[in-house]
């Protein structure tokens, strides 16, 4: 099985059954559904009750820390702690490209979600873009090793993953590591040591090639377990293999169920 360690169920049109029970016809399993808001994170913790595989991480995203208040920091923490289903905190970080929030209210958002994964002894999903100076120096304040720190999406050049690499976080990699213009890309993966390596849909968005503008879902994982394992010059299994190992250590999950 293929996991899917970043995706948004409830933001994909198609009913949630059916995606589920596509992805694992696929040979995708298991699904990380992530919360971008307080409903969203609601959502996720009800998918993960809902369907075997599914689990969830609950979190306000950069681009909704203007409108939630941090005070639904502490239903997020409620939520987290009253669902077993709960793997991860997040996503949460900043997003200097999308003026859709203040740089200091992302900041602070971002701060606190990282104590509420320290108290909670739960990795942190970050979302970082054109931010990479900011949310490096905040995580390597905050997190300090204490937390594994799971780069969703990772977008950064060399330094950035140096930097990144000295501090043992993971890199999880979706849809653009297929396209024909990120060549950067596979060679950033192409670098990361196996047993810090993730596959991610971020479903709906980002589809890979041959589905890029369209929809996405998370059966889809597979085109990216493709891609990093041709980057990284190894047989599509073996790259399946690391990639199950990898998402049950990382979020805590029984490997039978991986």
């Amino acid at each position: 099985m293929i996991p899917d360690s970043h995706a948004h169920l409830d933001l994909i049109e198609e009913d949630t059954a059916h995606v589920v029970a596509s992805a694992r016809a696929a040979g995708v399993s298991p699904i990380i559904t992530i919360g971008i808001n307080l409903p969203s994170s609601l959502e996720a913790v009800k998918a993960a009750a809902a369907f075997e595989g599914v689990f969830a991480a609950v979190g306000i995203h950069p681009n909704d820390t203007g409108e939630e208040s941090l005070d639904a920091l502490d239903r997020l923490e409620e939520l987290a702690r009253s669902s077993s289903g709960v793997v991860a905190i997040g996503e949460t970080g900043l997003d200097y490209f999308r003026d859709r929030s203040p740089a200091a209210l992302q900041k602070e958002a971002f701060r606190a979600q990282v104590r509420l994964a320290k108290r909670l002894s739960l990795p942190v999903i970050v979302h970082d873009r054109e931010a990479h100076d900011d949310a490096l120096a905040l995580l390597a304040e905050e997190a300090a090793g204490e937390v594994p720190v799971i780069m969703h999406c990772f977008s950064g050049d060399r330094p950035v993953l140096d930097e990144c690499l000295k501090h043992g976080y993971y890199f999880s990699f979706a849809g653009p590591v297929t396209f024909k213009n990120s060549q950067k890309t596979r060679e950033m993966a192409a670098l990361v040591p196996a047993d810090r390596l993730l596959s991610e849909t971020d479903s709906p968005f980002l589809s890979p090639e041959p589905f890029r503008g369209k929809p996405n879902v998370p059966e889809r994982v597979r085109y990216v377990a493709e891609a990093l394992a041709a980057a990284r010059g190894i047989p599509l299994k073996e790259m399946e293999a690391l990639l199950a190992a990898n998402v049950a250590r990382v979020f805590g999950i029984p490997e039978e169920v991986v």
